[in-house]
């Protein structure tokens, strides 16, 4: 997944979907901050505490800083490919996270919807990089 040489211009779509994705990084990263400090039992988990917040703030920060490299990915996959790549990497272990939390109680349905978007977006992210590979 790592070992591109180069890579092509996106396309119109990918540019698009590329945006999308920063989007919903935005969406998901205030989602989390807002929901964590008003209503956790939506997010299926307990009430954190003033040093779990610093943490749950810290993850909404990097969701938030990962939507921007999908951001700067739609702008010029050619210079900025390996932010999607390792986007891919991240979105695949979140979503990897979020299901053995879920199989074990430990979040709710709301965050296992989420993360089903994150493993749609690995699989996209590296079918489109594998797509305009210059290999």
């Amino acid at each position: 997944m790592f070992h591109f040489q180069g890579m092509r211009p996106a396309t119109g779509g990918q540019r698009a979907f590329f945006y999308v994705a920063g989007a919903f990084n935005l969406v998901a990263a205030a989602v989390l901050v807002l929901l964590a400090r008003t209503a956790p039992q939506l997010l299926g988990v307990s009430p954190p505490d003033v040093s779990q917040m610093f943490y749950v703030d810290l993850f909404a920060w990097l969701v938030l800083a990962f939507g921007l490299g999908y951001a700067l990915g739609g702008r010029d996959l050619q210079r900025f490919w390996p932010y999607i790549a390792m986007g891919a990497l991240g979105k695949a272990g979140v979503a990897l996270l979020a299901l053995a939390y879920f199989l074990a109680g430990g979040t709710g349905p709301l965050v296992m919807a989420l993360a089903s978007c994150d493993a749609i977006f690995a699989v996209l992210f590296v079918r489109i990089l594998q797509a305009q590979s210059a290999r």
